[in-house]
């Protein structure tokens, strides 16, 4: 309701202003980069099946985050 910016959330969860529920916005680049340094140490060091099948898990659930299923990008082929 009051739009105050918090750099860390409340811990009672509501705005300490004006009580209203809070809006948590995360960019998604933000996050994407540590994915993709975390891939890169991955190759680099060699690490077991495990902790990449982990890191492809979370990749998978970043995208299902980040993708809007109500937009569909249509190309004009679609309509022929």
């Amino acid at each position: 309701i009051c739009n105050t910016v918090y750099r860390r959330i409340p811990l009672r969860g509501v705005c300490t202003k004006c009580g209203g529920n809070l809006t948590l916005t995360v960019h998604e680049r933000s996050i994407k980069k540590y994915l993709e340094i975390s891939k890169m140490l991955t190759e680099k060091y060699d690490l077991p099946g495990y902790a990449r099948q982990r890191i492809k898990l979370v990749e998978k659930s970043i995208e299902s985050l980040f993708t809007n299923d109500k937009v569909k990008v249509t190309k004009l082929s679609d309509f022929l």
